[in-house]
C-alpha cells in the first residue's frame, strides 16, 4: 500500500511542476508591461497639422471621412488588407473578426482595416465585403481612401511593408501584421493575423492594455 501511494505521488510530481509553472508564468506574464513601439506621427498635433498620419481623412463603409483621431480614447486594432486578395486577407480577416466579436460589447476597443487597392476599394465595395464576409462592423471601420496617404500611414505611421509594386493587384505586398495602439496612440504591439495563438495573444494584450 505504501509502495502504491509513493509510486502515485512520485508520477503526480510532473504534473505538479507544470502546473506551478503555467501558474507562475501566468502571473509574471499578466504583471509584465506591453512594449511600446513608439508613437504614430502626429497624434498630440493639432487637429490643422494635415499633413501628418494621426490627421489623414479616410473614408468608412458609411461613406464618413474618419481619421485615426476619430477615436477619442479608445483602444486601436489596426490591420492593412484588400478586397480582392484571393488568399492572406481572407483568413485574416475571418480570425480578426472572432476578435472582433470578443469585443462586440466593449466600448473601449475600435478596429480599423485600411485597404490598400483604394482604387478598386470604393466604400460601397468595402461595404459588400464586409457583408459578403459576414464582419461584424459595430466597431469596425474598413477604410478607403487617398491611396498615398494610406501606404504613408501603413510605412511611416505603423512601420510595415505595404507597397504596390507596378500598381498591379498580384504584386501588391501587404502585411500580414495586425498592430494594437493604446489610447495615447502609442504602438504596444504586432501581431501576425494568420496564426491563431498570436490572435489569442492579441486579444489577451487588449484586455491587459484595458487595465493599465
Amino acid at each position: 500500500m505504501q509502495n502504491k501511494r509513493m509510486k502515485w505521488l512520485m508520477l503526480g510530481w510532473p504534473f505538479l511542476i507544470l502546473a506551478l509553472s503555467v501558474m507562475i508564468y501566468a502571473v509574471v506574464n499578466e504583471k509584465q508591461p506591453l512594449p511600446d513601439y513608439g508613437q504614430v506621427e502626429g497624434w498630440n498635433s493639432p487637429a490643422s497639422d494635415t499633413q501628418f498620419v494621426s490627421h489623414y481623412l479616410f473614408i468608412n463603409t458609411h461613406g464618413q471621412l474618419v481619421s485615426l483621431k476619430s477615436y477619442p480614447s479608445k483602444i486601436l486594432v489596426v490591420n492593412f488588407f484588400f478586397s480582392r486578395c484571393p488568399d492572406v486577407c481572407p483568413r485574416m480577416m475571418a480570425d480578426l473578426n472572432d476578435v472582433v466579436q470578443q469585443f462586440a460589447h466593449d466600448d473601449r476597443v475600435h478596429f480599423l482595416s485600411f485597404t490598400v487597392d483604394p482604387t478598386y476599394d470604393t466604400p460601397d465595395r468595402l461595404a459588400h465585403y464586409a457583408s459578403a464576409m459576414n464582419l461584424h462592423i459595430q466597431h469596425w471601420d474598413l477604410l478607403t481612401g487617398n491611396k498615398q496617404q494610406i501606404y504613408r500611414t501603413a510605412v511611416v505611421g505603423f512601420r510595415v511593408d505595404a507597397s504596390s509594386g507596378n500598381g498591379q493587384v498580384p504584386e501588391f505586398i501587404h502585411t500580414d501584421k495586425i498592430m494594437l495602439v493604446d489610447a495615447q496612440g502609442n504602438i504596444r504591439g504586432y501581431y501576425s493575423g494568420i496564426v491563431k495563438r498570436e490572435m489569442q495573444l492579441l486579444v489577451d494584450d487588449i484586455k491587459k492594455l484595458e487595465h493599465e
